[in-house]
This record gives C-alpha cells, structure tokens and sequence, in this order.
C-alpha cells in the first residue's frame, strides 16, 4: 500500500514547535575571543594581509567590539510571489567583525575531517520543545516529536533533504560546488528551477533570493553536507552586504543578517564551524518555521551510527 504525502506532511507538522527561548551554557566567551584572533589573519586574502602594521590589540578590539558602532542597510520587501517588488536601500558595507567571524568557521570547516555514520541526526529544540530525525543515506527517515507522544517513528516515505525549498539528494550534497559564487548560483538555479510554491505562486526574485540565503544557512546548520562544501557555505554568507556582528556570547558569537524581512539572527562557534543557535529553519517539507521575537531555535545536526530509540 502507497502511502499518502499528506499523511507525511501530517507527521512532519505534529514536530514543528511553539517557539521558546532557551538557556545559554556557560563558560566559552573567552576561548571564542582567542579563537577568532588567532584566525583572523589565516581567513584573511593575500591583499588584505599587508600591510600588518596595527597592533594585536587594536586587530581584537576591531574584530570583537566593531560592531557597536557599525550600521547595516535595512531591506524592504514586498511578499514572496510573482509580483513581489522589494524595494532596497543602498546597502552597507559588511561589518569587520561580522565577516571574520563567518570566515573563521568556514577555516575550520575546511580542515575538519569529513565525519562518517548510519544516520544523519538533527534535533531542533527550544527550552520546553524539541524534535528529533535521523535520516539515512537512502532517504528513510525516523521522527520523534510533541506528535509522535515522545516515541520513535519511522515516516511511511523517505525524505530528501531541502536545500532552502527544493529538495536534494544525499549523492547532490556531496557534489555540490566548493567555491562560494559557484555554490551560490547552483542553488540559485536550483530554485529557479524547482516546483516550489508559496501560498502566493511561484516565487517572486524577493523570495528566490530568500530561498538562496536559506539554502546557504541549511548547508552549514542542517544539512549533512561535506567539509569544503559548509567552508564555502560560510564563505558565500559572509560576502553579504548586511551581516553584522552583535558581539560574543557564552556559546559562540552572534550575527545579525539582514536581507529581506525579518532579520535573521544566529549564534556562530568559530571554534567548531557549527551554528549554535538561530531564528528559523527550513524543515523537511520545506517550510521555513520562524521564531517569534528574540527567541531562537538549538540546533545539533550531527552523523551517528546509534540506532533511532
């Protein structure tokens, strides 16, 4: 017997949460510091190494307290359709420390060795919520969530992974292009490509460019994707215009992105290339769920060869 979509888009909403705000762990704002100092200069191009005549401490207080006096353009957009018309302000330049920041975890992504397992795991959690999924490579898939009453349950059809909307391939992810531009137009066309449907249409270039950002994020987030394809991923977010630096924080160091309607605000471990926490994700079925206010989603997205339980 064929199993419904409906039915699976059914299970996959019973795990979406009611937004909470969670607790921080403590104990990493000054390891984060002396991490991004020392890799600075490494994530930095031949150019904008010379010359090197400024002072450590004047490099940290640029690359760690720039941002409080840093503006970022503010975007206005229409909604997402075929006749969306965002209108957009000059944007500014990106903030120092917003950039380093990003371009310190793509460095470390880049040398982390490729991690290996049965399952790709994600879990989504909130202080009072949490979802769980463990996915394998042929796209069989088990949840656990507020619907399935805390148990273990395998999806009646497998899932492929989102890339920002459009669905992709385990086999995708491990080729997709290692060099920023690239990266970006590839799932750029994929977007453009793709079925994908708001409730308004097809998306409008104001959505498309959304759906692209949101592909980027997922791939250093969410997704199982290779180590030179996440350290192009972060490399690509960080040539944004509108990133900003809200300063450390005790689990990593914090961003704010600005590039079409709500901001998005992210918690970034240098140290580990991992995103500690953010204000949205896209979900299996490719709906993008949004935290209200300053609240945020944890996000563990891991490979593990520990059978769903």
């Amino acid at each position: 017997m064929t199993a419904d979509p409906r039915d699976v888009r059914a299970d996959l909403a019973g795990l979406l949460p009611a937004p909470a705000e969670r607790d921080l762990p403590s104990d990493r704002h000054r390891l984060i510091q002396e991490f991004v100092m020392t890799q600075i200069h490494s994530a930095q191009s031949p150019a904008e190494r010379a010359p090197r005549r400024v002072s450590r401490r004047l490099i940290l207080a640029s690359a760690l307290t720039a941002a409080a006096a840093a503006t970022a353009a503010v975007v206005t957009v229409g909604a997402g359709g075929p006749g969306d018309a965002g209108v957009r302000s000059t944007p500014a330049q990106a903030d120092p420390a917003g950039r380093q920041i990003l371009l310190a975890a793509a460095t470390t992504a880049e040398r982390t060795p490729a991690a290996s397992g049965a399952y790709w795991y994600l879990r989504t959690e909130s202080t009072d919520w949490r979802s769980e999924s463990w996915t394998r490579r042929d796209g069989r898939t088990w949840v656990r969530g507020a619907k399935t009453g805390g148990d273990v349950k395998e999806l009646p059809l497998p899932m492929s992974f989102r890339l920002g909307g459009p669905e992709v391939t385990f086999d995708q992810l491990q080729k997709l292009p290692t060099e920023p531009a690239a990266l970006k137009e590839w799932i750029a066309d994929s977007v453009r490509d793709s079925d994908v449907r708001t409730s308004a249409g097809k998306p409008g270039a104001v959505m498309r460019e959304q759906m692209v950002f949101d592909g980027l994020l997922s791939l250093v987030a969410q997704l199982p994707a290779p180590p030179t394809v996440r350290a192009a991923a972060f490399r690509a977010i960080a040539a944004y215009p509108e990133v900003e630096s809200t300063g450390a924080t005790e689990d990593g160091h914090g961003l704010l992105i600005r590039l079409g309607g709500e901001p998005a605000r992210l918690v970034v471990d240098p140290a580990t290339a991992r995103i500690r926490q953010t204000n949205f994700f896209v979900t299996a079925d490719g709906a993008r769920v949004s935290a209200p206010g300053d609240r945020t989603f944890t996000l563990t997205a891991e490979w593990t060869d520990q059978k769903p339980a």
